[in-house]
């Protein structure tokens, strides 16, 4: 059981209702059993009706209100308004940025797939004068050309052959 001189310091948390549950019970029988002690804790309770009595609490009617205006009239730093439109952007626009990414990835892996076989449906479905106008180069369409209608008078056989820099074209044995 706890000292007077202990107690002394315990009366006001423990009228206030501040102590762990363990030191109440110490301090309760303490004041039960302690004439002094009971008489300060008395004049702890009195002090205490006598300050709430004198104070009148202060009419909070709008309080919050007048409150809150008055942080949104404080000016924010420019590096603040910037992070609120970071954040309001990201907030409109966050989903769209990755859905975008996907189409693009998609549509790339489907150009990859699909260009070796749309080439060689084209290679087999055009005639051997139009495959040789779509060579690398100059010199292998009209070798191609040539391979294609080797020495026919009578064929009407032409090659184009476009590249950045020049262009050829190339007609097959005329009489």
């Amino acid at each position: 059981m706890p000292e007077c001189h202990q107690v002394k310091f315990l009366l006001g948390p423990f009228d206030d209702g501040e102590l762990e549950p363990h030191e109440m019970e110490d301090v309760a029988l303490h004041v039960v059993s302690c004439g002094p002690c009971k008489s300060a804790l008395d004049e702890y309770r009195s002090l205490g009706v006598a300050l709430r009595d004198c104070l009148h609490p202060p009419a909070i009617d709008g309080f919050s209100a007048a409150v809150l205006k008055r942080i949104e009239e404080i000016p924010n730093p420019l590096w603040r308004r910037w992070c609120y439109y970071l954040e309001s952007a990201g907030q409109r626009f966050g989903g769209t940025i990755p859905l975008m990414a996907a189409a693009a990835f998609a549509a790339m892996v489907t150009v990859w797939l699909v260009t070796p076989y749309a080439q060689h449906l084209l290679d087999h479905s055009s005639s051997p004068a139009q495959g040789a106008s779509r060579g690398p180069n100059s010199n292998e369409s009209a070798q191609l050309a040539q391979n294609a209608a080797p020495d026919q008078s009578g064929s009407s056989v032409l090659a184009l052959s476009n590249d950045p820099t020049t262009t050829v074209i190339w007609l097959p044995n005329q009489p």
